[in-house]
């Protein structure tokens, strides 16, 4: 069983608090929680709004239609009312005039006279949200203590006077909306184990704390500026360096050269951002530093809207600088991935001496969902690294650092190693440091820096995409569009109908020997990208010859919800794959691409 709440009000009138909130709040007692914000890009005015998913069993993604919607102001009645499911709930303020709205007769309407609560206990304005919080807990009968112990958390800073009337304003709404409702109007999911409650930012975080990052920086950007904000939070405890320079390319900068001395480091961007990056990361390639990049994807190009959501920055970071060199490209799936992949990444690029990017996208950047994370699992690799002294030279001889190596991995020191001197710049060199332009010394270093993916990376596990379930049909798709297709995977199991979740994490290389065994299991493959071209399974064709029998897109600002997955998996396995429900691409006559979604937001 499960229940969505949805809480909608001018940006600026607290939406996101009282979301989290919520979220935390059922977190904490045992459910399985997913939070996630939409909001545009203005500090005041506009609309923001965030939607919190409960249930007794793992869920992975919000709907696209809830049980709960919160308007806190008249917009949000308009904007949400017909999101809400047959027989949902509207809280609303009661100054709003609902006669103009034509509001579903099915809907239950609980109208709550916030300012006069505010008012009679002689609060604050700003506690408005505290009384809706109160309000959606009581239409489902919920324990209000547990609000009220949060609550006496969150504000014990500002003083008691603070945390009682925020307290007695949630009594007073809770017992108000009780004695308007009579009986609780949704029952809620059975109790589970208490789980922490994370976003995926917070998650990378984590993930690279765990596996002895020592240096972050980065420029704002969102949506990857609310990791800065965890790695600020958490340097202190940690033994962090975290920087806020003064432009992006200042921060891909620090972190190679903070690579360079033999520290942890990563960079984290937007799209944008990235952009500005990218001669950097052309350096540390040459140069074979070291460096996971952060990429947390928003709409392109340029500005776009720069607070929603899109999967459409690959061909970028595969693209990133100029010149041929190889990087590797991740892509979490969920919160879990998320954690164990930026420990991955920053092993990846010490074991290989390379860039590595970390894609990440607003949606699993910003959204929040209950996790068991075993910090266990991430052990510190840091490869051909050498912190103890060298052997001494011969006159004359210098540290082959970039040394011709079977697996094409040379010994890295750092300064201050005896006898491990040499010098890491952006000019091609041979096996000792110095800069050539001796045509052979270059051919040998580009295929030294080639190997590694020849002899090495193709041995990692990593590079394998991952199946969910048995069925001969197939969901595909890669990064976070993972949590709306687990979901939809349940949802047409609950109908009688099974498919399988072909999952891509690894985006960058790909090896045709270790993909085309699982992909030539499925019958039919279906391919969902929040992107309008396909990156990916361009991509994929390129580099395996594999490609999917249907593509479905989506670009909109907006993920994937799982209820549209399942209509379109419903579409296609009901007419056999018909090509009534698909239009032939002028590509090639024979890729059938499924009709895109055009949502208007």
């Amino acid at each position: 069983m499960e229940l969505a709440f949805k809480i909608g009000a001018l940006a600026g009138e607290g939406a996101f608090v009282a979301g989290r909130t919520l979220g935390r709040i059922f977190a904490r007692v045992g459910y399985n929680v997913v939070g996630y914000p939409e909001y545009p890009s203005l500090i005041r005015g506009g609309h923001n709004a965030y939607q919190v998913l409960i249930s007794d069993k793992k869920i992975n993604s919000p709907r696209e239609m809830v049980d709960v919607v919160i308007a806190v102001n008249k917009e949000a009645v308009l904007f949400h009312k017909d999101s809400l499911n047959k027989g949902g709930i509207l809280i609303y303020d009661a100054t709003i005039n609902d006669e103009k709205f034509n509001i579903r007769e099915d809907i239950k309407k609980v109208k709550i006279p916030a300012m006069r609560i505010i008012n009679e206990l002689k609060a604050s304005p700003k506690m408005k949200n505290t009384v809706f919080v109160a309000s959606a807990l009581a239409v489902v009968d919920f324990d209000l203590n547990v609000f009220l112990e949060m609550l006496k958390e969150e504000f014990s800073r500002k003083g008691e006077e603070v945390v009682r009337l925020n307290q007695e304003v949630a009594k007073k709404a809770y017992e108000f909306t009780k004695q308007s409702i009579g009986k609780p109007l949704l029952e809620l999911p059975k109790i589970g184990e208490a789980s922490p409650y994370l976003s995926g930012n917070e998650a990378v975080g984590l993930g690279a704390i765990k596996a002895g990052l020592k240096v972050y920086a980065a420029y704002p950007m969102t949506p990857a500026s609310s990791l800065l904000h965890f790695m600020v939070q958490k340097a202190k405890k940690h033994n962090l360096t975290v920087v806020q320079t003064e432009d992006e390319i200042a921060a891909a900068n620090l972190a190679v050269g903070a690579n360079f001395a033999g520290k942890r480091a990563m960079a984290g961007t937007s799209g944008g951002g990235f952009a500005l990056m990218t001669e950097t990361v052309g350096m540390a390639a040459l140069a074979e530093t070291p460096v996971v990049f952060f990429l947390a994807q928003r709409t392109g190009p340029s500005t776009g809207m720069p607070t929603w959501t899109e999967q459409a920055d690959l061909f970028q970071a595969l693209g990133a600088s100029q010149g041929d060199f190889l990087r590797i490209i991740l892509a979490p799936g969920n919160v879990e991935e998320a954690f164990y992949l930026a420990g991955e990444a920053l092993n990846l690029a010490e074991i290989y001496q390379l860039p590595v990017i970390l894609m990440s996208d607003k949606f699993l950047a910003e959204s929040h969902f209950t996790a068991k994370l075993d910090p266990n699992k991430i052990k510190i690799k840091r490869g051909k690294l050498v912190l103890e002294g060298l052997p001494p030279l011969k006159p004359g001889e210098k540290f082959k650092r970039y040394e011709l190596t079977e697996d094409g991995i040379s010994p890295r020191t750092i300064p201050g190693v005896p006898n491990g001197e040499h010098v890491a710049t952006s000019y091609e060199h041979e096996e000792d440091s110095s800069t050539t332009e001796h045509f052979e010394e270059r051919a040998k270093q580009v295929e030294k820096r080639w190997e590694k993916k020849i002899v090495h990376i193709k041995k990692e596990e990593l590079t394998k995409p991952k199946v969910y379930g048995n069925s001969k049909i197939a969901i595909a798709v890669w990064g976070s569009q993972l949590l709306p297709a687990l979901d939809a995977q349940q949802m047409l199991k609950e109908e009688g109908i099974e498919v399988s979740i072909l999952h891509f994490h690894w985006l960058f290389p790909l090896f045709k020997e270790n993909i085309e065994p699982i992909w030539r299991g499925f019958e039919k493959i279906v391919m969902f990208e929040n992107n309008s071209s396909s990156q990916f399974s361009r991509l994929l064709r390129a580099e395996t010859s594999l490609f999917p029998d249907v593509l479905v897109n989506k670009y909109n600002g907006r993920p994937f919800f799982p209820e549209q997955m399942k209509e379109v998996m419903k579409d296609l396995i009901n007419s056999n794959f018909s090509k009534k429900h698909v239009k032939v691409t002028q590509e090639k006559e024979n890729y059938e691409y499924y009709k895109p979604w055009r949502y208007k937001i």
